[in-house]
């Protein structure tokens, strides 16, 4: 992977981080070293640059894929089995979109801020992170670095552990979150005072603090992206048998396969697709 991404940053550093006015990954990285740490551009990259550069290009390209397809398969599954909620994030695309599916991807690509538009389509999506978060994170504990319980005030040392944050059993805590096991994207717009208003901080798949992830508000965006060219022109029903097992109420639960780091639908989500009419 390095030496399919070195020549990348090699061309950004001698065209002076300039990328035609198209801002990508590459071009900000760039620019970012051109600018503040007074690369050259005569072809030679600081090693320092390189590596670091590099290491946040491939974790774009591994974390960025898989997580992102699991997420959209979820979405795909709760509107299924949420026909209102089919009914409301379909509404919204007509206003914002106009009402023929077919030039959603024109007037995205004239206008990709009616992106940001999306706000029920936005709320779809935090609320099938919240019930099935692709993936959690651990910390290495530190000497100095204590866990302290909110009500008992006891403080647990971590050096020696490694710290496993389970967004998935957060997230459905009664303790944090009202109806926990709902499918509710109408909580992500509940005010303050209302049963089902977010609690800050306890929505975390993505984790918080400065090694939250990296690549959160593009796989938010792919996502709203996605589900505005499909959910219109497509009927995408999850086949599972209705007889099948269930985890947390779920026919597609959750599983992790040996020697993978990140979950997946169970059965990797079997689905009946249909052409709209």
């Amino acid at each position: 992977m390095r030496n399919c991404l070195l020549p990348h940053l090699r061309r950004e550093i001698s065209e002076h981080g300039q990328s035609n006015g198209t801002k990508t990954i590459n071009s900000l990285a760039v620019k970012a070293y051109l600018t503040d740490f007074k690369g050259s551009s005569s072809g030679r990259i600081d090693s320092h640059f390189v590596n670091v550069a590099i290491a946040q290009l491939k974790m774009f390209l591994f974390a960025g894929h898989d997580t992102t397809a699991s997420a959209l398969c979820y979405a795909y599954h709760f509107l299924w089995t949420n026909p209102e909620t089919l009914e409301a994030i379909r509404a919204e695309h007509d206003a914002v979109f106009g009402s023929d599916p077919s030039q959603a991807a024109t007037k995205i690509v004239e206008n990709p801020q009616l992106l940001n538009q999306l706000s029920y389509t936005s709320s779809v999506i935090k609320e099938t992170l919240r019930l099935f978060p692709p993936v959690g994170t651990i910390r290495q504990g530190q000497r100095n670095f204590f866990l302290t319980h909110p009500d008992t005030g006891v403080r647990y040392p971590t050096e020696g552990f490694m710290l496993f944050s389970c967004s998935l059993a957060e997230q459905r805590n009664e303790m944090f979150w009202s109806r926990p096991d709902d499918f509710l994207p109408e909580r992500w717009v509940a005010k303050e005072g209302d049963p089902l208003h977010v609690r800050k901080n306890a929505f975390r798949p993505f984790e918080l603090g400065p090694r939250n992830c990296i690549g959160q508000e593009l796989v938010q965006l792919e996502l709203r992206a996605i589900l505005a060219l499909t959910v219109r022109e497509l009927d995408i029903q999850s086949a599972y048998p209705e007889d099948g097992p269930r985890v947390l109420g779920e026919l597609a639960y959750q599983t992790l396969a040996p020697q993978e780091i990140t979950s997946h639908p169970n059965h990797g989500m079997p689905v009946r697709v249909k052409v709209r009419s």
